[in-house]
């Protein structure tokens, strides 16, 4: 049986397509525990437009994330980043006050949130010892308004920075949790993401 000519050429253009379409995958694991939920979203991120940088944010959050309790805004996400942009205290708090203001506009319009309830975002990022396998780490604070609850909350962070120089990416690994330094939820979060960067 002859293939028609023009099906052939066809056939071939799919499947090249679909190659030149196809991303390699970013060279970390990060898991998702029993019961999270995760969301992946585009870079540049809509509700944070001045951020500056291209790729993807991937996220994960605690079965109480959007509930009152002990797991209550306790999440982790990733920017995994084109290039070799610059990160350091300054950067992180301009990115992190325009994510998390923007985050918080949004809702307050979305919910109709009294103008009497909201608080300004403030955020602080201090450079602390280098966690094994990163090429930095920080902590910090964001002072913002919980809007599921209509009270200020202070969320706590820990920022891992990773450089993929193979790949020409970089990576940002965010912890965020209400939660004192002390408590279990954080060695959790150390267990999520494992890093093959070259």
């Amino acid at each position: 049986m002859k293939f028609p000519l023009y099906l052939l050429c066809l056939t071939f253009l799919s499947l090249f397509t679909a190659c030149a379409q196809q991303q390699p995958a970013a060279p970390y694991k990060f898991d998702i525990p029993s019961g999270w939920t995760t969301e992946t979203f585009p870079i540049p991120i809509d509700f944070a437009p001045t951020i500056p940088y291209k790729g993807k944010e991937e996220l994960r959050f605690t079965p109480g994330w959007g509930a009152p309790g002990e797991q209550h805004w306790s999440y982790a996400f990733v920017w995994w980043l084109e290039g070799m942009p610059e990160i350091s205290e300054a950067t992180l708090q301009r990115d992190l006050e325009a994510y998390y203001g923007g985050l918080v506009g949004r809702n307050i319009t979305k919910r109709n949130i009294p103008a009497d309830k909201v608080v300004p975002t403030k955020v602080a990022i201090r450079k602390v010892t280098t966690a094994s396998g990163y090429a930095a780490t920080y902590s910090g604070t964001v002072d913002m308004l919980d809007y599921m609850a209509l009270e200020p909350i202070t969320l706590n962070c820990v920022v891992h920075l990773f450089r993929c120089k193979k790949d020409n990416h970089t990576g940002i690994y965010f912890e965020v949790s209400p939660k004192k330094s002390n408590d279990p939820l954080w060695q959790q979060f150390e267990k999520l993401l494992s890093v093959q960067c070259k």
